[in-house]
């Protein structure tokens, strides 16, 4: 086997949330003792090291405290550099050199990734710029305020850019390690890792990080209540039309205020609805793809076949693998 060692340097610092610094370190220290058990690897495929702004212990926002090997000046060269998030963003987001030394490295390592909040300071060194990113839900719009020109993607668990990955908050920086580890060593000895990490799924970036029953419940218009009722009837009829009349609007009317209020026309948002509804049952066990795709709305397999592949950038059967 070729030798091929990437370092992976993880970003800390006062206020970092734990489980974002040490759940994606986790995945790649577990796959390197995973590849020295199970593919008799001599070498340590992921050497880590933990830098901050000081060298030596920092506290986390839970409490804990971790040791950072040394300062973010001193660090390794890396393969791969990771950001973490959590509520001392805000400090580091000030903190013009910190921010310059995040610049300074995106052309130098293979990948430049972010956990959570970690996203803001990667929108703040200005590597984002023109990039598809996203983030923890909650910091959709402050991500827009730092760096208007980033396409923030509000639905997936994680995206990849080129060499940059965002991820959402805490667990969705593990699936973004696990994606990585999958590019590194290949499909089989990813989905390995997960099963010994006892991960519930080994989850692709197109996975939307919240529920959609729970948004429209949250909602306390008359589209919370029309989403409540799509959601109860993806088999039927919902076009435009059908949408407006039971919204008591006119079809232009509506349009125009579904796209306002929720950001996207109402075609692309029931697309979104019978995607999800489809993965669902999918990762639940469904055999029959016809069967999915008849009980989410979709006129026939291809349709979602073609849904699935412009939403999550796979097939339906290439989700189905993720799962078995």
């Amino acid at each position: 086997m070729q030798r091929s060692v990437r370092r992976i340097v993880m970003l800390g610092y006062p206020g970092a949330q734990i489980l974002d610094i040490t759940g994606p370190l986790e995945v790649f220290a577990r796959t390197s003792r995973w590849l020295h058990d199970h593919r008799r690897l001599a070498y340590d495929a992921y050497p880590l090291q933990l830098v901050a702004p000081r060298a030596g212990w920092f506290e986390t926002s839970g409490g804990l405290r971790l040791q950072a090997a040394c300062s973010y000046s001193k660090a390794s060269k890396a393969h791969t550099l990771l950001i973490a998030g959590g509520i001392g963003y805000r400090n580091q987001l000030a903190d013009r050199a910190l921010l310059k030394w995040i610049a300074a490295q995106a052309p130098q390592v293979a990948r430049l990734g972010s956990i959570c909040t970690g996203a803001l300071l990667l929108a703040g060194a200005g590597v984002l710029r023109s990039k598809r990113a996203t983030t923890h839900w909650a910091y959709f719009d402050l991500l827009r305020e730092v760096a208007p020109e980033v396409e923030v993607d509000r639905d997936a668990i994680f995206v990849r850019s080129g060499n940059i990955y965002t991820s959402a908050g805490v667990t969705a920086g593990m699936d973004m390690a696990l994606a990585m580890v999958e590019a590194d060593w290949g499909k089989a000895t990813a989905v390995a890792v997960a099963q010994e990490l006892v991960m519930f799924l080994k989850r692709p970036g197109g996975q939307s990080q919240f529920s959609r029953h729970l948004a429209a419940q949250q909602r306390d218009d008359v589209f919370g209540t029309l989403e409540l009722w799509m959601l109860e009837h993806l088999d039927a009829d919902l076009s435009v039309e059908t949408l407006a009349r039971r919204a008591s609007m006119s079809p232009r009317h509506f349009a125009r205020l579904f796209k306002l209020r929720l950001g996207t026309t109402p075609a692309a948002y029931v697309r979104r609805l019978r995607v999800e509804e489809a993965r669902r049952q999918i990762e639940s066990g469904s055999a029959r793809v016809k069967h999915v795709a008849r009980s989410s709305g979709f006129t026939d397999d291809q349709h979602m076949r073609r849904a699935y592949k412009r939403l999550l950038g796979v097939t339906p059967a290439e989700y189905r693998s993720r799962f078995q």
